[in-house]
């Protein structure tokens, strides 16, 4: 399970449960519901589907412009490993 504790804990488990098509993107900080069309697609979830609480705004746009400043594109082999993980955004402080 993972443990976020601004989340619900049953959207907690739900992450954590492979029968469950939501995900979690730690570098974007986003929570999706996975298209089950055999790709990696998702909906960005804003709300908790269990208690309507909002979730943190998505940093896909912050890590993109992260990526461009860098002069890097996705998939590039020299992105830092700390942009491949929620760790960039966790060490400036940005709220989860």
């Amino acid at each position: 399970m993972f443990e976020f504790p601004e989340w619900c804990i049953r959207l907690s488990e739900a992450i954590g449960d492979d029968d469950v098509p939501i995900n979690y993107v730690s570098k974007f900080r986003e929570v999706g519901l996975m298209c089950l069309d055999g790709g990696t697609s998702y909906l960005l979830l804003e709300f908790c589907p269990f208690c309507g609480s909002a979730l943190a705004k998505s940093l896909r746009d912050v890590w993109f412009d992260r990526l461009e400043a860098l002069g890097l594109e996705p998939g590039d082999s020299g992105i830092p490993a700390e942009l491949k993980t929620d760790h960039w955004w966790k060490v400036e402080g940005m709220p989860s």
